[in-house]
């Protein structure tokens, strides 16, 4: 007995001395092979103070403790830690100690802070593991073996924070434990996790927290594929209980997910204590009953830099749901709810809503509603809603207490929110709206509004609203607003109204007065102050359509006095604004319209402006007009912060313009009285017809009867420049009437013209509608009866460069013509007569007469495009020739020569021409074996020849060549093919001669020494 007590007592002291003395005996051993093992097996930094060796730490298992352990992330977040703990323990396996292998089978990550990082682009920052395509060799002495059983974290912080879609979750007090054998390919993960306060934020904005979690999870994990499998999941968000199944898997640039939770037939009340927080937060003494379902999933593949995501799908059911709150009049009772929401690829345009139904009653109060939405840039909608609330009982139970009123609602849509483009010009676009077609009855009774932080109310807001539209085009729609009554202080909007937008038709009783200095009172006003009162009457009823000369009849005023606006945007205000202005129509008819402003004025930055007029009779419209003062409009826009616009320039008015339309229209401008003057410095002016706006740097404009005279008028028009003196006439009649045309006659000057940037479609965004790759033809405008008298430094046209171009322009019919036009290209003297019209944006029609005496054919084939499309043999042609040619034709998108369209007459005069390398030539000088032709040189020759359908037919004509007499006659098509008819004559007077048929192209003639009996060259038709 005495021997087993003693082998005993010496065996416990063993095992005690062995516990106490192996911490000291192999740290080092142990501490080296951890820290190898970690630096050879991932990408990022891992730093730790001190390590520890303890059996106590989980006894009876001896564990190595990293302490004070930070690990930096993977890029692009290497300089940020991914990780730090206080201490990162592993448990070994003491029976393994001393043998080949030391097996670490627990991990425990103790008071750590985990930053999980991914930027916008989906770059995590935790691929710090290092993976290797090389195979162990299971014979080799390898000391240490990772063989993981179990994580545990404990009193930790989480931080998720995912840019790319974006997320941020922020779990504070994580407690984990999780078991398995983790050094298998497949296992399963028995995983326990608590957390005191998880907070979810999705594009910056709240849905979760301070929300407590508790999870019982089971993950069959494949480190093969990558792959988690969720097969038996307890998940309670506070009191709410949810079965969470799925499958996570990870790819090469993101995950492949598949997440469907359920909380099948739950307390209403634990679905209120997991809502968004401004929610929530308002349901905290609010007793909830009632039986509840939700169903969510996000089902696809994540994958950032593809922007590809997932699917989210949520479900939910409520029944017999009962909310009651102490500060509620009555309960909301009988609540009813089937809702199905589905937002594929998390993107909100594909955002689908299935309310079919939602009814709810407080007291007599109800709401019952069906609502189906499908996308948000263009929804298609379907509502069936109608209600009847007590909008004080809500304001008492959400805490408000600045809202009042009966509200009801019966409101039926089905139909799509679109928009149609309906192009009014090449540049300006309408948009048309397409909306669901409705039915809808609404009425509000005792209104009331307040704004917290102000002191006043809007009370007494009562309105009726009835309104339908029965096929979906607004212009379709009907709506009738009545009993409308607003009051705030001592303002007020009083009346009814009723608008057909498709018939132009209304039927308006209106009457209001705002004091602008009380409306900070009741309404937030930032940055604008505010003064003078406004007063409005209109009582307007019937159909404006301007065909059937018909008005609604009408009486309206409106009147401000002693104005002044001021707002952030500009130092000074508009001051000592002043609005008289009344509108009246008493028999319905545009011959009974009558308008009268006095006046409309005000003060800017201490430039006075004013504005008086006086119009009626719109059928024949008798005008009385004044106007005095300066506008700033660089000023005006600042003032108004007016955004995408950066506009300059001063309008300087003294002007009086009195008379009849029919006295203009009819030419008796002795009856008118208009004079006075306008001046415009640094005005931007935009046209449809042109892709550029013309600036006008100065100009002074004086009125006489129908004319207005130019006077020290500087423009440019992108980097071209003119000026101007002259006159423009019909001024009136082309003001109000749309089919009149202005009338004058200039003195035009420029030192450059760019004539490209005038074409309609040459601009730097391309134009929706216009011709790919196009600029367009120059449009002309067709409501202009001008003259002009030109002289221009330069003229740049598709790559040419007219200089000195004088002559007289006249624009009439959209049609622009020239006359006794002179100028010079490649140093050529060159006299021209013609006529241009654009036909469309995309082509134009030309009919010219040029002549030019002498002009150098070298510089010709260099410079001109089209000369060297014409002739292309004759790129080693030298020479002066001539040329007299009357031209017409079409012109295509690029304003060059549509060839089947031309059509003409006319002479080259070749003066003194080397045809060095002339294909022609030296294929017949070949062919008849005289060198003598080859390059030849003429002196004194015509051609005359004329051009149709694409063929240039040439009349015979004569050459002499070294005692030779060469003539040719016959075909050339605009793509360079031949049908030619020569005779060489012989010498010494040609009486002899050799019979030519020269066929094939300008490059590669051919020549057969005999008649040419071959048909015509094949004409082309114009498209």
């Amino acid at each position: 007995m005495k021997k087993a007590l003693k082998i005993t007592g010496i065996s416990i002291t063993s095992l005690i001395l062995l516990i106490l003395l192996v911490p000291y005996l192999i740290p080092g051993t142990i501490s080296q092979e951890i820290e190898t093992r970690i630096n050879q097996n991932i990408n990022g930094k891992a730093e730790f103070e001190s390590t520890s060796l303890s059996f106590f730490t989980h006894f009876p298992s001896l564990t190595l403790s990293l302490n004070n352990f930070t690990l930096k992330g993977s890029a692009p977040f290497q300089k940020e830690t991914l990780i730090h703990a206080k201490q990162l323990s592993f448990r070994l396996d003491l029976s393994t100690i001393f043998s080949k292998q030391v097996k670490i089978d627990q991990i425990f990550l103790d008071q750590a802070n985990i930053n999980v990082q991914v930027d916008e682009k989906g770059n995590p920052n935790y691929n710090v593991y290092k993976s290797s395509n090389s195979t162990p060799n299971q014979s080799d002495g390898a000391s240490t073996a990772i063989k993981i059983e179990g994580i545990f974290i404990n009193k930790s912080n989480l931080t998720y924070n995912d840019q790319s879609i974006p997320m941020k979750v922020s779990a504070k007090g994580l407690n984990y434990a999780g078991n398995g054998d983790l050094s298998q390919a497949i296992f399963d993960l028995k995983s326990n996790a608590r957390i005191d306060s998880l907070d979810l934020y999705y594009n910056n904005s709240p849905y979760l927290l301070n929300k407590k979690i508790d999870a019982k999870l089971v993950t069959k994990i494949n480190t093969n594929s990558l792959d988690l499998m969720f097969n038996e999941n307890d998940l309670k968000i506070n009191t709410l209980p949810i079965l969470f199944v799925g499958k996570f898997s990870f790819l090469k640039d993101g995950y492949d997910i598949n997440f469907k939770t359920t909380a099948k037939e739950t307390d209403l009340h634990n679905i209120f204590t997991v809502l968004p927080p401004s929610i929530a937060n308002r349901m905290e003494k609010t007793t909830i009953k009632g039986y509840a379902e939700i169903k969510a999933s996000l089902i696809g593949k994540y994958l950032a830099k593809q922007q590809i995501m997932p699917t989210l799908s949520f479900n939910i059911k409520v029944r017999d749901g009962n909310i009651t709150n102490p500060k509620a009049p009555e309960a909301i009772s009988n609540l009813y709810l089937n809702l199905q929401m589905k937002l594929p690829g998390l993107n909100p345009d594909s955002l689908y809503i299935d309310m079919d139904s939602l009814y709810f009653n407080m007291g007599k109060d109800y709401i019952n509603s069906v609502v189906k939405l499908n996308g948000l840039k263009k929804p298609t909608v379907h509502i069936n809603t109608r209600g009847s609330i007590d909008l004080t009982k809500w304001s008492e139970i959400f805490q408000v207490s600045n809202l009042k009123g009966i509200y009801t609602i019966d409101l039926k849509a089905d139909g799509q929110f679109t928009k149609k483009v309906v192009r009014s010009g090449i540049r300006q676009v309408d948009t048309v709206n397409v909306i669901p077609k409705f039915t809808l009855k609404s009425s509000l009774r005792g209104g009331y509004f307040k704004y917290p932080s102000l002191n006043a109310s809007i009370d007494q807001i009562n309105f009726n609203i009835n309104g339908h539209n029965t096929d979906g085009n607004y212009k379709h729609t009907q709506l009738d607003i009545t009993d409308i009554n607003l009051q705030a202080l001592s303002n007020y909007i009083r009346g009814s109204a009723s608008i057909q937008p498709g018939q132009m038709a209304i039927d308006v009783k209106l009457k209001s007065m705002v004091n602008l200095a009380e409306i900070k009172q009741f309404y937030p006003l930032k940055d604008l102050e505010l003064n003078g009162e406004l007063n409005m009457d209109l009582q307007s009823k019937g159909i404006y359509n301007k065909a059937r000369k018909t008005f609604p009849v009408t009486a309206a005023s409106f009147k401000l006095a002693n104005g002044r606006i001021k707002t952030a945007h500009f130092d000074q205000p508009l001051t000592q604004i002043v609005v008289d202005g009344t509108l009246t129509n008493k028999n319905g008819t545009l011959r009974g319209t009558q308008v009268n402003i006095k006046p409309i004025s005000f003060v800017m930055a201490g430039q006075p402006f004013m504005l008086k007029a006086a119009v009626r009779n719109f059928e024949n419209v008798a005008y009385n007009i004044t106007s005095k003062g300066t506008i700033d409009i660089g000023k005006m826009y600042q003032f108004f912060a007016v955004k995408g616009y950066n506009v300059k320039g001063t309008l300087f008015t003294d002007l009086s313009l009195k008379g009849l339309q029919s006295d203009a229209t009819a030419g008796n401008y002795q009856k008118l009285n208009n004079r006075g003057r306008l001046i415009v410095n640094q005005i931007n002016l935009q046209s449809d017809l042109f892709p550029k706006p013309f600036l006008i740097k100065n100009g002074v404009f004086s009125f006489a009867q129908d004319k207005m005279k130019f006077e020290k008028f500087k423009a440019s028009y992108g980097q071209s420049d003119f000026t101007m003196d002259g006159q423009l006439g019909n001024i009136i009649n082309y003001v109000l009437s749309p089919k009149a045309k202005l009338t004058g006659n200039f003195n035009f000057q420029s030192k450059r013209i760019f004539a490209d940037e005038l074409m309609v479609y040459n601009t730097p965004k391309p134009i929706p509608g216009a011709p790919a790759g196009s600029n367009g033809v120059i449009l002309i405008p067709s409501n202009l009866d001008v003259t002009l008298s030109a002289n221009a430094g330069t003229v740049y046209y598709n790559e040419l460069q007219i200089k000195n171009a004088k002559g007289n322009l006249a624009l009439k019919d959209g049609t622009l013509t020239l006359n006794q036009t002179s100028f010079n290209l490649i140093d050529a003297a060159v006299n021209m007569d013609a006529t241009y019209k654009s036909i469309t944006p995309k082509s134009a029609f030309f009919d010219y007469h040029i002549t030019a005496k002498e002009f150098d054919i070298a510089k010709a084939y260099k410079e001109i495009k089209t000369f060297r499309t014409l002739a292309t043999s004759a790129s080693k042609v030298k020479g002066i020739a001539g040329l007299d040619y009357q031209l017409t034709g079409k012109l295509n998108q690029e304003m060059m020569p549509v060839y089947p369209s031309l059509k003409g007459a006319g002479v080259l005069s070749l003066k003194k021409v080397s045809l060095s390398g002339f294909n022609m030539m030296n294929a017949v000088s070949k062919a008849t074996r005289r060198d003598s032709l080859n390059n030849p040189d003429l002196r004194d020759v015509e051609i005359k020849s004329t051009i149709n359908k694409n063929i240039i037919t040439i009349e015979r004509f004569k050459m002499r060549i070294a005692g030779f007499r060469p003539r040719f006659e016959g075909q050339v098509s605009f793509d360079g093919r031949l049908n030619m008819s020569g005779r060489l004559g012989l010498p010494p007077f040609g009486l002899i001669g050799i019979p030519l048929n020269i066929t094939g192209t300008q490059d590669k003639p051919i020549i057969k020494l005999k008649r040419n009996k071959e048909a015509k060259l094949e004409e082309k038709e114009e498209d």
